[in-house]
């Protein structure tokens, strides 16, 4: 079966929203981790945009194990209170993982 990847980024006008956020991010995700891995997250990494005068942007990639897996965790994911006070761009998009590339 072909896993699912989806990305998940937030552009903010300020560092400091940027890292007001992140932290709230990340302590939300980690309540969740665990019930995403049951619900069949494959792995998760979060990343700062970095070496790009004034733009400020964090980025998800998730990776799932199969389309329901995807499903049953966005939906967690999107039934779950984040916080989201910040003014920000939000952007999801999905992807079915059609290759693995050995490096």
């Amino acid at each position: 079966m072909t896993s699912i990847m989806a990305t998940y980024a937030q552009d903010f006008a300020t560092k400091w929203e940027l890292e007001a956020q992140n932290k709230r991010d990340l302590e939300i995700f980690d309540t969740l981790s665990d019930q995403l891995i049951a619900l069949g997250m494959i792995y998760a990494r979060h990343g700062v945009l970095f070496n790009q005068k004034d733009k400020h942007r964090l980025i998800a990639i998730m990776e799932f194990k199969d389309t329901d897996a995807y499903k049953n965790c966005m939906k967690l994911i999107e039934d779950t209170d984040w916080n989201r006070e910040i003014n920000r761009v939000e952007r999801l998009e999905s992807y079915i993982i059609d290759a693995e590339l050995d490096i």
